[in-house]
């Protein structure tokens, strides 16, 4: 199956709120681009050579080269995605 995200997603990693002003550096370290408009995933095989759902390579964008496995899960976030 292949996936195209159609809406983009993040990761927060560092809560600043009670900061107050921080540095371009200090604000983009705080969270990741985790899912970006315009990418395209595939599914590939688990360990077992099973189909799998909530395993899939960056095939074209962004973060090509790159599988999902810890990053991110299809299942509960379809609404990122549409099935190409």
């Amino acid at each position: 199956m292949k996936i195209k995200v159609i809406k983009n997603a993040y990761y927060v990693s560092e809560d600043l709120t009670n900061i107050g002003m921080v540095d371009q550096d200090t604000f983009e370290s705080s969270f990741s681009h985790l899912l970006v408009v315009g990418d395209v995933w595939e599914s590939v095989d688990d360990e077992e050579g099973n189909f799998s759902e909530q395993f899939f390579k960056c095939i074209e964008g962004t973060w090509e080269g790159e599988v999902s496995d810890g990053w991110w899960d299809y299942t509960g976030f379809e609404g990122y995605f549409e099935v190409v």
